[in-house]
């Protein structure tokens, strides 16, 4: 499951609903419609009995715009380029007040390279694709997007790899500074003649790449031209201009138009993916200009290979937004739903809590506005997760069709229907969250626990070298035997079995330990199950390490303790103190981030460094990272201190770790900021017989659900 995440409301006002905007691009939304009176519901959930408007107004939406790539300056999620294909062919037009005019038109599953002009740093050219090949492949090993231009001048084939665009000659003169005999190129050219049709112009591009120039066909809203020059200031450009009237006297040379769309017809070669190094047509835009790209076949999808190689029903536009290349997939509302279903839940949930899913995402994107000034929403967890053909699955197709129209509202109109993966058992109360309160959001049960269902044990061992960890119960078997103090020993059932700190598998984030091998013994001294979206361990976290995450929101000395010092209704944590010292952050959820990563806030902390040990008469002592070493005392009388770690065992059989270096371990429920509606609990619900209205009503409080007249 994918966590939607959704950004906090800094101000400490409650949402409140606000007027669709309309697209800059030019397209406008249709106005607002009054709902229809409230749906009949069935029924309540948790005693709370649904609410009516019957006249409340909310935005009509036919078509919703998703960013896959876009800058808005807050929200960043950039791309230089991208290759699009389509199974059936992909047609591609330069999209305007009268339409769509075509520029290209591919064959089946023919990439297609497309990007916005800029300044580029390029490397010498050369006569040998191999070593252009080369070239590319260091550049894009550099984590650079590197493309290839192939051109034929003088009769000869030339080619040269370059990375960017870049909007500024700053930003490509920094990216050429470290490839020796780079140079900047950029968008300044010269008009060497406008044509009626596209062959007048290509024979005008031949002949002055005979020349040793690089031309390009354009097409603009007035029709074909050809552009010459790639300068990148006007010395350069004037240069230029003096280098084609001697070659070439007799052409005609007219500055472009700043201002003028236009679209650079060139030929490519794929840097990447399975034609690596074949030809391909490229398209380099500027000026203004809108690029649509659409399926041959109005029911096929696009694939764009840079997001995943997804495909995505709908058109893609592709324009300049930010002076960075913003890339739009555009298709019906309602079949975005279908797929951002498939993103959210599985198709193996029932199909009442993938309706309620349904009217939730609904809601949400259309309590978005154009969020992101040309578009309402971007496809990940940001808003809500949306991957396209990939997504797509029947039971959710059936599930949008089934509420068609169908929207959370208040007194207000739509309600901001947050949702998550799992509330941990209890739904946040706002103020754990954001710190502020909304009427229609409170804490409540959640029947959450479905996450665990069918999850492993990990066994936590120790090892005699004192080597400590998490083992997946497949790999370990009883042995029978038991230590002095009672605790089973287990051996390992497979060589080169991963121990890991916390009980789940994920190389990056909680990457193997140690490794035992077969025959190998060690004690058991706890078992977890598997971490889920229910219940999650993370950790342990070494005292300087934690710290160094927090940054400045602790700024004392070593970090010895750590504590949560206040909690909401939920149970989850509204404060935490590092050495007495409350952490700080911008709002309650915050501290997710601030502490590694969490799941989520309703958690509590073990330490390692602190224990108290109970002596003879009663005496008690506190012992702390600061505090002098343990000896414990043998046969004898003879004494062995335990600097580094120590294992205890308290009146139930519970063991806990202690170490002379202070580590946290954080163990909690839930997965997301707890707000609106778990999805484990919308699947825990329909499991007991709930209608996704009833599922709904139990999440938020004082709402209707209604449906749009048509």
């Amino acid at each position: 499951m994918h966590e939607t995440k959704r950004p906090p409301y800094l101000t400490g006002q409650a949402p409140v609903g606000r007027a669709a905007r309309r697209l800059r691009s030019g397209i406008k939304l249709p106005a607002a419609l009054l709902l229809a009176a409230a749906i009949g519901l069935g029924g309540t959930a948790g005693g709370v009995q649904p609410a009516a408007y019957a006249a409340v107004s909310v935005p009509k939406l036919d078509n919703i715009r998703v960013a896959l790539f876009i800058d808005t300056g807050k929200y960043v999620s950039p791309a230089a380029a991208v290759t699009l294909s389509a199974d059936a062919g992909l047609q591609l037009g330069l999209r305007g007040a009268a339409g769509e005019k075509p520029v290209h038109q591919a064959a089946a599953r023919t990439p297609v390279r497309v990007y916005a002009d800029g300044y580029y740093a390029q490397l010498p050219e050369t006569g040998d694709v191999t070593a252009a090949r080369s070239q590319a492949k260091k550049l894009t090993a550099g984590g650079v997007s590197a493309g290839i231009v192939q051109r034929v001048k003088r009769g000869q084939s030339a080619y040269r790899a370059y990375v960017g665009p870049f909007a500024t000659k700053e930003a490509a003169a920094s990216a050429a500074a470290g490839q020796p005999g780079a140079s900047i190129s950029g968008p300044l050219r010269w008009n060497a003649g406008s044509f009626a049709g596209e062959a007048e112009a290509n024979a005008q591009a031949v002949a002055l790449s005979q020349a040793g120039f690089d031309a390009d066909v354009a097409l603009t809203e007035a029709g074909y031209a050809v552009f010459v020059g790639e300068a990148a200031d006007n010395a350069a450009l004037q240069a230029l201009k003096a280098q084609i009237v001697a070659a070439l006297p007799t052409v005609a040379l007219a500055p472009v138009d700043a201002a003028q769309s236009y679209v650079l017809k060139r030929s490519e070669l794929d840097a990447g993916g399975e034609n690596a190094g074949g030809p391909l047509a490229a398209f380099a835009f500027g000026g203004g200009a809108k690029l649509w790209a659409a399926a041959a076949d109005a029911q096929g999808g696009i694939t764009v290979r840079e997001r995943f190689d997804r495909g995505y029903r709908g058109g893609i536009e592709l324009s300049l937004f930010n002076g960075k290349l913003a890339v739009i997939n555009e298709l019906p509302l309602e079949q975005y739903l279908v797929s951002v279903l498939g993103s959210e839940m599985s198709k193996e949930w029932p199909l009442e809590a993938l309706k309620a899913q349904a009217v939730a995402a609904r809601t949400f994107a259309l309590k978005q506005g154009v969020k992101y000034q040309i578009a309402h929403v971007t496809d990940t967890t940001t808003d809500q997760a949306y991957k396209g053909l990939a997504g797509e699955f029947a039971a959710a197709q059936q599930a949008v069709q089934a509420t068609q129209g169908e929207v959370i509202v208040d007194k207000n109109g739509l309600i901001n229907p947050l949702y998550y993966s799992n509330a941990g058992g209890m739904t946040a109360a706002p103020t754990e969250v954001w710190g502020n309160e909304v009427a229609y959001l409170k804490s409540q049960k959640s029947p959450d626990e479905g996450a665990q269902a069918g999850k492993k044990a990990w066994y936590r061992i120790v090892l005699p070298n004192g080597n400590t960890g998490y083992i997946h119960s497949d790999y370990a078997r009883a042995t029978g035997q038991k230590n002095p103090a009672g605790l089973p020993y287990y051996e390992s059932t497979a060589t080169g079995v991963s121990v890991r700190p916390a009980p789940y598998v994920d190389n990056a984030t909680n990457p193997a330990a140690f490794k035992v091998d077969i025959g190998d013994r060690f004690v058991v001294i706890d078992q977890e199950v598997e971490s889920n979206a229910y219940s999650w361990v993370r950790g342990p976290y070494g005292a300087a390490k934690l710290k160094e995450k927090l940054g400045a929101a602790y700024t004392g000395g070593a970090l010895n303790r750590l504590e949560v010092s206040k909690r909401g209704p939920s149970g989850r944590a509204l404060e935490v103190t590092a050495n007495g010292q409350p952490l700080k952050a911008a709002y309650p959820d915050s501290l997710r981030t601030l502490l590694g990563g969490l799941p989520s806030t309703r958690f509590d902390i073990e330490e390692t460094g602190r224990y108290t040990i109970l002596g003879a008469g009663g005496a008690t002592r506190s012992q702390t990272p600061a505090s002098q070493p343990v000896v414990v005392a043998g046969s004898g009388g003879a004494g062995k201190q335990t600097d580094e770690q120590l294992f205890m065992m308290n009146a139930q059989g519970k063991v806990r770790m202690a170490t002379r270096d202070t580590q946290f371990i954080f163990k909690g429920t839930g997965y997301g900021h707890g707000l609106g509606m778990s999805q484990w609990g919308a699947k825990g619900y329909a499991d007991q017989g709930y209608d996704y209205q009833k599922i709904l009503l139990a999440y938020y409080t004082g709402v209707s659900i209604q449906k749009a007249a048509p």
